[in-house]
């Protein structure tokens, strides 16, 4: 396929920053770094992030994240027909992994945890998305401490800890990565030393 990008992408706007200092994230960072910016005013995906997926140097589809905590869905992805590749065959941030991986539900947790960490945009992985995990030699697996989102986890560490290497299955005091304490999260980007 093409890949489709929404219409109405820009800069962030003073919602899109507040947001973001409200969840302790740089928003130069994120733009310089993971390349996301804002969406305003828009007929479907109004006030949201627009998160694009990159693989091998390249977007090849695109993710967005609301910003309102009160939003009934808060990704809203590409649909297939507007992609390069399907966002669910690769891992949202694998350009910025070496030996180890740190995989995660939602792009917001990849960001908090830093490059090195990954995000399989949703609890639900494909089967090409076991196998990216499975190459590399230490992969930390840290899906929300939600009990359907820890099935998920443990069911992703049985299938790739048959692999050579080794999987660890991680779980925060925090719900998520993306409100971890800092503490926690430097332990946990000690996986990637």
């Amino acid at each position: 396929g093409a890949l489709i990008l929404p219409k109405g992408i820009g800069d962030f706007l003073p919602a899109h920053k507040r947001y973001l200092q409200n969840r302790g994230i740089c928003f130069e960072s994120l733009a310089r770094l993971w390349g996301v910016r804002g969406i305003g005013i828009h007929a479907t995906l109004p006030w949201r992030l627009f998160i694009p997926i990159q693989f091998q140097g390249r977007v090849v589809s695109w993710t967005t994240r609301s910003i309102s905590d009160k939003s009934v869905v808060r990704y809203m992805s590409a649909p297939a027909e507007h992609e390069a590749v399907n966002h669910k065959r690769i891992l949202y941030g694998e350009d910025f992994c070496r030996h180890a991986i740190i995989v995660h539900e939602g792009p917001t947790d990849a960001w908090r945890t830093g490059p090195g960490a990954v995000a399989t945009c949703g609890t639900g992985f494909s089967r090409s998305q076991v196998l990216r995990i499975s190459k590399y030699p230490i992969r930390v697996i840290c899906f929300d401490n939600e009990m359907e989102a820890q099935k998920r986890a443990a069911h992703l560490c049985d299938l790739i800890e048959s692999f050579p290497g080794e999987t660890y299955n991680v779980t925060l005091t925090a719900k998520d990565a993306a409100e971890a304490e800092e503490t926690e999260i430097k332990k946990l980007r000690r996986f990637l030393e």
